[in-house]
């Protein structure tokens, strides 16, 4: 679900009272509130408010009165408008600022344009945040980090580094406007039947990038790369020798098998993995592991589940479940089934 970091005063009772509330109305709706604290010093700022602006999606700014101004107006809160300061500078694209009444256009909200509705006092405010966000049209599927998308099989059987079928691929955005996720990487993390327990993968190590050599992939800021879910290789598959060596030396999208074994024609030497007949279909990952022969995943017929995990440099994890549906002649359909940021705590 999406996380609203929301910024609001704490300096009473009733304020944290109203806090409290606003938490959850946001909850109410779907989203995930972040609360943020009072904290003082450039420690606290770093460690704490800093980072959960970072793994937030949405912003949301409730601007209590403070002393009188010159004039009759009143200052808003002052560590809130740094906050606003900090969200602006990270490029937040849903931000959300309500004011009390009263509060005077200084710091950052001189340069915001701001049309919301104000809130007289306390007994008000809850209820003018909740048509706010009804204006907004915020909905809680929306991310501004890592998001998985663009789930799909090969059409054709591919050959790529010894293996031979059908490959899964999947996107990975990148939502941030800001900042490229860098070293960006996956790995299978568990897999089993669905409505059973899922299982530790026994391969986890990072999976092939689509289209490029190497594990990782820098995805520039509000962009997309692409990675090897899992190849559905026909047969049970074996070490057939005589085979072309060095297949591998292109991408999973390059080469197209086409040929009655496949599309592999005899060579002086070398091997791949090819379908041992009468047998249906094998699984294999697409990954960085480096044994001979290529262990396989325990997959057969049916719906299976796989939960993938996605890593980046200053990101939160995105955990990414996958329903994998084959029947016995290795028919598969595939689906994104739940996505989510595991966020440190």
């Amino acid at each position: 679900m999406s996380r609203i970091f929301i910024s609001c005063g704490l300096a009473t009772e009733d304020e944290k009272r109203v806090a409290r509330s606003i938490c959850e109305l946001v909850r109410s709706r779907g989203f995930e509130p972040y609360l943020a604290l009072e904290a003082q010093t450039l420690l606290e700022i770093n460690s704490g408010i800093i980072e959960e602006l970072k793994t937030s999606d949405c912003y949301l700014l409730v601007n209590f009165c403070r002393e009188t101004l010159p004039g009759g107006n009143n200052r808003g809160s002052l560590f809130s408008n740094q906050e606003l300061a900090i969200a602006y500078a990270f490029g937040f694209r849903r931000l959300l600022v309500i004011n009390q009444e009263g509060v005077a256009s200084e710091g950052m909200l001189r340069y915001i344009g701001v049309n919301t509705e104000r809130f007289r006092d306390y007994s008000d405010c809850v209820e003018v945040v909740g048509r706010a966000l009804d204006r907004t049209g915020w909905r809680p599927g929306y991310s501004r980090l890592l998001r998985a998308d663009g789930l799909r099989f090969s059409t054709e059987l591919i050959s790529y580094d010894g293996l031979l079928g059908r490959f899964l691929y999947i996107d990975i955005q990148n939502l941030r406007p800001d900042i490229a996720a860098l070293e960006a990487t996956g790995r299978l993390r568990r897999y089993g039947l669905r409505g059973g327990v899922l299982k530790d993968s026994e391969q986890r190590s990072p999976l092939k990038t689509t289209g490029k050599p190497g594990y990782a992939h820098t995805i520039f800021p509000t962009s997309w790369e692409s990675f090897d879910l899992l190849c559905i290789s026909p047969g049970v598959q074996e070490a057939v020798p005589g085979m072309i060596a060095g297949l591998g030396s292109g991408n999973a999208n390059a080469s197209t098998a086409s040929s009655p074994m496949f599309g592999i024609a005899s060579a002086a030497s070398g091997s791949i993995y090819g379908p041992r007949p009468g047998r249906s279909f094998t699984i294999f990952l697409n990954n960085a592991l480096d044994v001979t022969p290529l262990p396989a995943l325990s997959i057969g017929p049916g719906t299976w589940i796989l939960q993938y995990e996605f890593f980046a440099i200053d990101f939160p994890m995105l955990e990414v479940e996958i329903c994998l549906t084959l029947d016995a002649a290795a028919n598969p359909a595939a689906e994104i089934v739940s996505q989510g940021l595991v966020r440190a705590r």
